[in-house]
């Protein structure tokens, strides 16, 4: 516990008795639609809106509120942020139901409640700087919580992905990856709440040492975290602009999108309509080209009952020349169904294939099925997909392509097992026509530049509706098919071997750092000496 101030704001030399912490700690509806603006402007820094540069402010109005409120106002209104935030973001789910957008909202805003409850907590430390840097090191804490929870992992939606298109600031996440991206932003928006709060007028509650001192404290604080930002963006845009230095021979590599609705083959309903579509948008590529990559489920059909499928890739990697990535159902001689992608070499064998590891939870498999059976009729399908053994790399001839099917690549662990691997670059193949018409396709193809940054890896990424591209390290667009569009792409990319200083520590260094500073932040630490204030300037409670 730590002693608050509360400030009167009435000028006249007659003071009324200031209300106690209980009473302004109480939930009130002004408390509420700060939680509610935060949630939608939250929402307005991804796609569609795509306002990146207001993340460095979406957050105040929540965290304002959260100075105000005890651990259980602060659960509230990290709920309703969350809900609102991800309602809006989520809002694709729709498509399958209010039942499932409902349930996957709620489990989602789960997270952000409980980190408005451990934000609330971190009010007990009188410093400016060590509120501020506790709330983002809470922030930065859940994220990895909510994205490290197993089959129900989810990261789209973090802070860092608001940055994909702003090359200078996304260099910082081949240091710190893109939590530390989200932590940066966090500590802006929390320093800033800091200022406010310290000079706001009114009857606020406020940590128990004098006001001008901790107005200076804060100012100090913020100023110091825009002049970090100012230097991590001028390093960036320095960085983002140096010439690739690797002495590796390149390749070029193609990417194929046939934007197939469900009538026209996207589903399943003609494999073979599909594959025609397919083969006939892979006939521009030009013969230098030495890879060729199709989408997850490009054909959508189980492949091992279709050994014409599977000629007929041969044959296109025979007259292209050149390796062929496709992705398919497969099934093996016990039955069990795989999401994956099957490899082709340019004398038409197939050499190897990846089946998915993480499956999305109640798309493509129901978690703990054997053990609540009544779990499967919120599947999205009867039957699961079965789990690959482990990530892999692909040998494709004097270099190698770490694969990952969809799902996968909002996992920022899978990208750096695959660098860690030998990858040279990485192969992402997704499958999203399922999504057309909806805004989650900008939403999930935005995650792939902070892939490429954080390994510092050529990204090539294949969908079936979009947005299909090849990425430099730099997570600059080196060429693409825009979403919902029909067509093939290709670049230059040359294989990468170094780690980047992310993928070599991974998520330890800064895990640890939030975790010292949430618990600086909850214990009230540093201590400090309150200043003697006259008695009619403030009054002091306790607060639990």
């Amino acid at each position: 516990m730590i002693a608050l101030t509360v400030n009167d704001a009435a000028s006249d030399t007659s003071r009324m008795e200031a209300p106690s912490v209980r009473t302004m700690s109480r939930l009130t509806w002004w408390k509420l639609a700060l939680a509610i603006l935060s949630g939608f402007l939250a929402f307005l820094c991804f796609p569609p809106a795509d306002i990146g540069p207001l993340v460095w402010a979406a957050l105040i109005p929540l965290l304002l509120a959260l100075t105000q409120v005890r651990p259980a106002g602060g659960f509230v209104l990290g709920l309703v942020f969350g809900f609102v935030f991800m309602g809006l973001y989520g809002s694709f789910m729709l498509l399958y139901g209010n039942v499932a957008w409902l349930a996957t909202v709620t489990f989602q805003a789960l997270f952000f409640g409980l980190f408005g409850l451990s934000a609330a907590l971190c009010n007990r430390s009188p410093h400016p700087a060590f509120r501020a840097l506790s709330v983002a090191a809470v922030w930065t804490l859940v994220e990895m919580f909510r994205g490290g929870i197993g089959g129900l992992g989810f990261t789209v939606g973090n802070l860092g992905y608001t940055q994909y298109d702003q090359l200078p600031m996304l260099q910082t996440a081949a240091m710190v990856g893109h939590y530390g991206l989200g932590f940066f932003i966090a500590v802006i928006n929390a320093s800033v709440t800091q200022v406010l709060l310290s000079t706001m007028p009114g009857v606020w509650l406020r940590p128990a040492i004098h006001p001008a001192q901790f107005a200076h404290l804060a100012g100090r604080t913020t100023l110091t975290g825009f002049i970090t930002i100012v230097l991590l963006f001028v390093w960036g845009f320095l960085v983002a602009g140096m010439p690739d230095d690797t002495e590796a021979e390149p390749i070029e590599a193609a990417v194929v999108q046939a934007s197939l609705w469900e009538r026209d083959g996207g589903t399943g309903r003609d494999a073979n309509k599909a594959l025609e579509r397919y083969l006939e948008l892979s006939e521009p590529i030009p013969e230098s080209v030495d890879l060729i990559v199709w989408p997850e489920v490009a054909i959508p059909g189980v492949i091992t009952w279709e050994p014409e499928f599977r000629q007929k890739l041969a044959e296109l990697a025979m007259d292209k020349s050149a390796w062929l990535v496709a992705g398919a159902h497969e099934m093996d001689e016990k039955s069990r169904l795989y999401n994956s992608l099957f490899v082709f070499s340019p004398e038409g064998e197939q050499t190897d294939v990846y089946r998915k590891v993480i499956l999305v939870p109640f798309g493509e498999h129901v978690p703990m099925r054997e053990r609540f059976p009544w779990l499967a009729r919120f599947a999205l399908r009867t039957i699961d997909f079965h789990p690959g053994d482990d990530h892999k790399l692909f040998d494709l001839g004097n270099v190698h392509g770490g694969p990952l099917i969809c799902f996968e690549a909002i996992f920022p662990h899978a990208v750096r097992e695959n660098t860690l691997m030998g990858a040279d670059f990485i192969i992402f193949a997704t499958s999203d026509a399922w999504a057309a018409g909806t805004f989650q396709i900008a939403q999930h193809s935005a995650t792939a530049p902070l892939r490429a940054v954080e390994s510092r890896r050529y990204v090539v990424r294949a969908g079936t509706w979009g947005r299909s591209k090849i990425i430099a390290p730099n997570g600059e667009i080196l060429a693409e098919v825009p979403i919902a569009e029909a067509g093939a792409a290709w670049a230059t990319i040359e294989p990468r071997r170094e780690l980047s200083t992310y993928h070599r520590w991974g998520d330890a260094p800064l895990l640890a750092i939030c975790a010292l500073l949430m618990f600086l932040g909850i214990s009230g630490r540093p201590r400090m000496e309150m200043l003697e204030v006259p008695d009619d300037d403030m009054t002091e409670t306790e607060a639990s």
